[in-house]
């Protein structure tokens, strides 16, 4: 099929992005990621975007696909074109560094301290539990997207999986930038590439808040 691959480019001392536009033939099963590192090697070795495993696993080609959030490696190009249009853009809420490269450190400077690295993680405890970290529900939630302070829907659905099994939770999740802060859209939980609900997990923590089955430390 043919395809208009149209791109966000930004890149350091520019006032402004520009969209480029890339003609390209594209197998409608192959991956948006797979398509978008094609014209890379091809056409244009200036385009900057991030990528790992190629499955789904590590989230870290997460990205706008035609306006909505998606893992471009499982993102078939016949599933998200548009008319033969696939326009991709960097995701919201964080600061760009190139093209569709962006800091997450936003997100990952809010999670517990022992989660940030590693090192510390006993074999005991799973890191984030099944979130991949990819910024999706970030870019996707309005309050994350607006309110600086505010936790984030990645960080207060892994405070409920602590308040299930410590039962105590740190003063910020209860507090104004917490759990009270989430407006309830679900964008996170709808755009989640791998089904973590957040939005859920978040309602269900205010649950234990409000009942009093979990203290705030």
């Amino acid at each position: 099929m043919k395809v208009r691959l149209i791109v966000r480019r930004w890149k350091q001392g520019w006032t402004r992005p520009r969209y480029d536009v890339f003609d390209v033939e594209a197998d409608p099963e192959e991956s948006v990621l797979d398509l978008i590192e094609r014209v890379s090697l091809s056409t244009d070795r200036t385009l900057v975007f991030e990528h790992a495993c190629h499955h789904g696993a590590c989230g870290a080609c997460g990205m706008l696909i035609n306006g909505v959030e998606r893992l471009a490696c499982v993102t078939k190009v016949g599933e998200a074109a548009r008319k033969g249009l696939l326009l991709v853009e960097p995701l919201r809420g964080f600061e760009v560094i190139s093209d569709l490269a962006v800091d997450k450190s936003r997100m990952f400077s809010k999670y517990p301290a022992e989660t940030q690295t590693l090192e510390p993680v006993a074999a005991s405890l799973e890191k984030l539990y099944d979130c991949v970290e990819c910024g999706v529900c970030y870019s996707a939630c309005p309050i994350a997207n607006t309110y600086g302070e505010y936790l984030g829907p990645s960080v207060l659905a892994l405070a409920y999986h602590r308040a299930l099994s410590d039962g105590v939770v740190p003063g910020s999740v209860a507090g104004s930038g917490g759990v009270w802060a989430c407006h309830a859209a679900f964008d996170c939980s709808e755009k989640c590439p791998v089904g973590f609900k957040p939005g859920e997990k978040i309602m269900k923590l205010r649950r234990l808040l409000l009942g009093g089955r979990v203290k705030v430390s």
